[in-house]
């Protein structure tokens, strides 16, 4: 067996463990029947002549060890120590504050830094219900260009590729430092760097394997991830969402003339095809403008991270680092008011009721529309 198969059935079982321990509570009666089952089953497939007995007899194994993590985790309540990324950070914050208008130096930190704690209520509900919100978040797109400015830059100065991939990777974790580490961009910054490995080797479809071991590990040190945290199950939604439909909505979005526009639109809508049900789950509401809004707003990702790192890199020249937030003022200004403009439509945003349904109805759905695309060929690299 090999052992790439052999880690994935441990994945799968170890989380299907936290989630059952999550939901049901832990008991060692459960526990030993979930031992007895696994033996058994694993017995019966090895009698049978199959070839599967020791991958079953693994996943139950995982399932064992998820179930007895959920039960026996207890979350630190401890806080995180200063360090010289956050103090760094705060200094980042202010020297923004004290260039930009309040509410455009707001969002700045909140796109660019990772600090969201002077976003005003309007604009948190602004963007929420215009389905633009995760702009307003370090996500996986805002990693992703990152890892896009630093790879390429990477080759103009005549690197190879492999070297240039690898310059993208530090920058990616020295980026996800500086924001303060927060879990949410810790994530989207491993969820990142798989999907620039995955493309980098020209393999996306492949990166389901590695996107699912780094949940396993993520669920290993923090159980309450799979069934108690929005954001870890959105950003693992969202990846599944790039890697099994870019390719869809590439073909949808052809018409959009600037490449990179059109990739930074068609990652968001792939993103959302996998994510709507959990957020009518946990909120209630859908935002019917999203669509729409997304080929507006996302593009303003590019350069506001683009000046956002020339500004950090200039940051101790006091005279050089303004010149790279003046533009970022009229950029975000105007963002402001598109959005808000799109938010005061009365139909921008359906409250349709937190729906448990929609999650046990829409996944199975959209498991067959995919498979519909994949014979059909729409699912196709679009060259």
């Amino acid at each position: 067996m090999r052992i790439s198969r052999a880690l994935i059935a441990l994945a799968v079982g170890f989380l299907a463990g936290v989630g059952i321990g999550s939901v049901l509570g832990f008991s060692w009666w459960l526990a030993a029947i979930l031992i007895l089952t696994g033996v058994s089953a694993g017995m019966v497939e090895l009698s049978g002549g199959g070839g599967r007995g020791l991958a079953v007899f693994i996943l139950f194994f995982g399932l064992f060890l998820g179930f007895l993590r959920a039960g026996t985790y207890s979350a630190d309540p401890g806080g995180m120590e200063r360090t010289f990324w956050a103090s760094t950070r705060s200094v980042l914050v202010v020297k923004v504050k004290n260039i930009l208008p309040l509410e455009e130096a707001a969002l700045f930190n909140a796109m660019v830094l990772g600090y969201e704690k002077d976003v005003s209520a309007k604009i948190k509900t602004d963007f929420n219900r215009t389905g633009t919100r995760h702009v307003v978040a370090i996500s996986g797109m805002n990693i992703s260009i990152v890892a896009l400015m630093i790879m390429s830059f990477g080759l103009s100065v005549g690197l190879w590729r492999r070297q240039a991939f690898w310059l993208a990777v530090s920058g990616v974790i020295c980026f996800v430092f500086l924001v303060g580490s927060p879990p949410s961009a810790a994530r989207a910054g491993i969820m990142g760097i798989i999907l620039l490995w995955a493309q980098n080797r020209g393999r996306l479809v492949a990166a389901w394997r590695p996107v699912l071991l780094a949940a396993f590990f993520m669920v290993a040190l923090n159980p309450t991830l799979l069934n108690l945290d929005v954001g870890f199950q959105l950003s693992f939604l969202a990846v599944l969402g790039i890697i099994y439909f870019k390719n869809f909505w590439g073909r949808i979005l052809f018409w959009i003339p600037v490449k990179m526009i059109r990739e930074l639109v068609t990652l968001s809508m792939a993103a959302q095809t996998t994510t709507w049900p959990i957020i009518l789950y946990n909120f209630g509401s859908l935002s019917v403008i999203g669509p729409v809004a997304n080929v507006f707003v996302v593009p303003v990702l590019t350069p506001v991270m683009f000046l956002g790192l020339g500004f950090m890199l200039t940051s101790p020249v006091p005279f050089l680092s303004p010149l790279f937030l003046w533009p970022v003022w009229l950029i975000l200004k105007i963002t402001i008011k598109l959005v808000g403009f799109f938010s005061s439509l009365g139909w921008a945003s359906a409250d349709l009721g937190k729906s448990g349904w929609a999650v046990f109805m829409f996944y199975p759905a959209l498991y067959l529309f995919w498979k519909y695309l994949e014979n059909r060929g729409y699912n196709d690299p679009v060259n």
